[in-house]
């Protein structure tokens, strides 16, 4: 049978509750019981001890039992009621029963019954007194029964000489009478505070356990909605400090990016079939130019097909290495190399193009060796150049520089007009991004080698930005570290 969570938080908080006010219950009760028969324990040995006092005292006065044939019981049941007189048993609370006014022989009389609700001796103090012989310890007085339970034991002394021992056993049970209401009250208590706790844990846990699942329900309908390609669906919830706030925050950012993927995707084909467009009307024009005879078959003809086949083929090779990129970083082979010559032979590639253009190098005198792919390396600085190239005006100025930076090297390449509006800084390295006017498809291009360049770059763990130049167009900084 399938449990749901929100059931199985509920009885995971409330058996935890009922686990720990069960052991705190007990642990209290114990305690209350173990400290409450020490407290008895104690009551006892202080009674002990006045009887004692109460019993030397009555010895040095010369009582005791007599020749007249008083034993030692009426003499322990003098001490009783004696001590009962002093401990308030004339108010209904006695100890024993008490001697008759008048004489030794005459037959004593019933105790006064105790007030209603109150019981004659609570803590039951004379039953358990055993009057024991000084020597063999044998009873004098007494109930003998009580001789072989555990108890306290008093020597009383006269002249200090040991004539008895006054002995108490211990009570049957640790607690009786009003002792014993009051244990059961306290436990009552206990058993009452236990209930509600454990009715308030189980509202607590139905309350926590529902906040919990909550978010839970909302990202399981969420995840659920935009695996069916609902990629605008958002979770609109209260925000939350804790990890159930976290995972809907990443579930949104999840949507907004797979929205901007297949944003990104439906562009890509579109722009691609258009950029494949091109190219492909090209040659089946000429084909077909070549086919109905309308253009002879000579080196001219095959040399324009060679171009568009190649433009092909560049578009095709294009889109792999970003796609390839997409999927997972550029796979790159480092090697130490010379930074200074990569940059002059980069620059000298293109000096032939660079037609109205003046080309300017300023290195640093200082720059190491670094481990980067050199040919990877090679193909950023071609992409770099090939864009300032097209689309800077001339007569006009490129400017390639390169110094050290934070443990690597910042590269950087300056153009001159026309510039880059502000807007269209962010979207230089998108690929198959083009800014219009003076940047535009006229001027050929794919469109992809920007994206190419940042994608070799961060292979590299670089950086490459694209910000206003001071010669009027564009500057696009790269820094490598020195060791990736």
């Amino acid at each position: 049978m399938r449990i749901r969570l929100v059931h199985q938080l509920s009885l995971l908080l409330l058996a935890t509750v009922v686990l720990a006010v069960g052991a705190m219950a007990a642990v209290v009760a114990w305690n209350l019981r173990a400290g409450f028969s020490d407290y008895l324990r104690a009551q006892d040995a202080q009674m002990l001890d006045r009887m004692l006092v109460l019993a030397e005292r009555d010895l040095a006065q010369g009582g005791g039992p007599r020749d007249d044939g008083r034993g030692w019981g009426p003499v322990l049941r003098a001490w009783l009621d004696e001590m009962a007189e002093a401990n308030g048993a004339t108010r209904g609370r006695g100890f024993a029963r008490p001697l008759p006014p008048s004489g030794l022989d005459q037959p004593p009389r019933p105790p006064p019954p105790p007030p209603l609700g109150l019981p004659a001796d609570p803590s039951n103090f004379g039953p358990r007194l055993l009057l024991l012989d000084a020597a063999a310890r044998q009873p004098l007085a007494g109930r003998a029964e009580t001789l072989n339970q555990p108890g306290l034991l008093r020597a009383v002394k006269r002249d200090g000489v040991t004539l008895v021992h006054l002995r108490l056993a211990e009570r049957d049970g640790p607690a009786e009478g009003v002792d014993a209401a009051f244990l059961q009250r306290q436990y009552g208590g206990l058993a009452v505070v236990a209930a509600v706790v454990i009715a308030l844990a189980l509202l607590a846990a139905r309350l926590t356990a529902a906040r919990w699942v909550q978010p839970l329900h909302s990202a399981q309908a969420a995840a659920r909605r935009i695996a069916e390609g609902e990629l605008d669906v958002r979770i609109a919830a209260p925000p939350r400090r804790d990890e159930l706030g976290a995972l809907t925050e990443d579930i949104n950012a999840m949507a907004a990016a797979l929205q901007r993927l297949e944003s990104s995707r439906r562009r890509w084909i579109a722009e691609l079939s258009h950029e494949l467009r091109t190219p492909l009307a090209v040659l089946r024009g000429e084909l077909e130019a070549l086919a109905d005879g309308i253009r002879p078959l000579d080196k001219a003809a095959l040399a324009s097909l060679q171009d568009e086949v190649q433009r092909l083929s560049r578009l095709t090779d294009d889109f792999h290495t970003l796609a390839h990129s997409e999927l997972r970083a550029l796979p790159c082979q480092f090697a130490p190399l010379a930074v200074a010559p990569l940059l002059a032979e980069a620059l000298n590639r293109v000096r032939g193009r660079a037609v109205g253009l003046a080309l300017k190098a300023d290195f640093a005198t200082d720059l190491p060796t670094a481990h980067w792919d050199g040919e990877r390396i090679a193909q950023l600085l071609a992409n770099l150049l090939e864009n300032s190239l097209r689309y800077t005006d001339a007569p006009g100025e490129l400017r390639l520089s390169a110094r050290l930076q934070d443990a690597g090297v910042l590269i950087c390449l300056d153009d001159s007009a026309p510039g880059v509006p502000p807007e269209a800084l962010a979207h230089l390295f998108e690929p198959l991004y083009r800014v219009e006017a003076s940047r535009s498809r006229h001027t050929g291009g794919s469109g992809l080698g920007l994206a190419i360049a940042l994608a070799i770059a961060q292979s590299h763990h670089g950086r490459l930005r694209a910000a206003a130049s001071s010669l009027g167009g564009l500057a696009v900084s790269l820094w490598l570290p020195l060791k990736p």
